[in-house]
């Protein structure tokens, strides 16, 4: 767990280093969440990347995705606009 836990915290402070707070993307998106709602979970929810056994792993892989369902903000439908501009484009 603890190769897991790192492996979080370095990729969380890696996004933090590289991310622009200014950049107009990452406002509509922070604007985007703020309007529907969508707050992080209480705690994080750690993939495991550690090596263990198969069967051990295919344990935590199931309960992290079963955690990471729980979280996950629902997928925003698709618009009409881009649905037509899809089919038009192929």
């Amino acid at each position: 767990m603890l190769v897991d836990r790192d492996d979080y915290w370095l990729n969380s402070e890696y996004a933090s280093w590289i991310s622009d707070p200014d950049d107009k993307e990452a406002q509509k998106e922070r604007e985007r969440r703020k309007r529907e709602g969508i707050k992080p979970p209480p705690l994080p929810v750690l993939p495991p990347v550690g090596m263990r056994s198969a069967k051990d792993m295919s344990v935590l892989v199931s309960e992290f995705v079963e955690k990471r369902a729980v979280v996950e903000p629902p997928k925003p439908k698709p618009r009409l606009a881009d649905l037509v501009g899809q089919w038009q484009t192929g």
